[in-house]
């Protein structure tokens, strides 16, 4: 199992976090994924983790990251939602993920094809209460974009300022990074 699958490594460094993230997703669009062996892995993490990286991404069925980032169990936390919004709930996740478990840095990921973000862009009214709230907070940002897929990128970087502003997060120091998945080729962009 490779040092970059094995939750029992432990990345101290920022910059060693995000260039494991950036090899992991050449690995994956050249399609030459590290053999991971999740039965080690499960007994590594049955008492433990302490994830590198913290990711919030959008729910989308299409983006998963711990595999478009090639890692194994334990080495990403991730929290994914409708739009990759930044919420409470999403915020005390990474405050916590920084603080007790030590990632060291968090990245927001927007993806191609974003459902959340097109509809919010569009000014959708969906029946179900609880989503048409988040469209509504997304719509806030993206409504004078000029396009929908510029919409993503915007609310992306919309998404890492509010991280990067939280107070909680600025006094631990965490880096915070913008990034945009294409769900036909798999590349990750950084923005």
């Amino acid at each position: 199992m490779s040092k970059y699958q094995d939750p029992a490594v432990k990345v101290t460094c920022p910059d060693e976090a995000l260039k494991l993230l950036k090899e992991g997703n050449a690995r994956f669009v050249a399609n030459n994924l590290v053999p991971t062996d999740y039965k080690t892995a499960l007994d590594k993490t049955g008492t433990q983790q302490s994830p590198f990286a913290s990711v919030l991404t959008c729910a989308d069925s299409r983006c998963s990251p711990e595999i478009y980032f090639d890692q194994g169990i334990g080495n990403i936390f991730v929290v994914r939602n409708a739009g990759n919004f930044a919420d409470r709930e999403a915020i005390g996740s990474f405050q916590f993920a920084a603080a007790v478990l030590k990632s060291q840095i968090i990245v927001v990921v927007g993806h191609t094809q974003c459902g959340a973000v097109f509809n919010a862009h569009m000014g959708t009214q969906v029946p179900f209460g609880e989503l048409q709230g988040v469209l509504d907070d997304v719509a806030c940002i993206v409504k004078s974009v000029d396009t929908k897929e510029n919409a993503v990128d915007v609310n992306t970087m919309a998404q890492v300022e509010a991280l990067k502003n939280n107070p909680a997060i600025k006094e631990l120091g965490i880096p915070v990074y913008g990034a945009s998945y294409d769900i036909a080729t798999g590349v990750v962009k950084w923005l």
